[in-house]
């Protein structure tokens, strides 16, 4: 039987204007594809949850 194991990478950074961001990998061996791309939706989840996009969006309205 093969052994299985689960590798993640996550890279955090701040950017010069002070803004989060992050990359992040799952690496799987022994495992099924559908496997591995669950573990790293997980892994995004909560990245997203820990450090939620600061985009601002701003709406432009124009004038008569």
């Amino acid at each position: 039987m093969a052994e299985k194991s689960l590798r993640y990478r996550v890279n955090i950074a701040t950017s010069t204007k002070g803004i989060k961001t992050w990359e992040c990998t799952v690496d799987g061996e022994g495992y099924e594809m559908d496997e591995i791309l669950a573990k790293s939706d997980e892994l995004v989840k909560k990245l997203e949850e820990r450090y939620p996009s600061t985009i601002t969006v701003v709406s432009e309205t124009k004038g008569d």
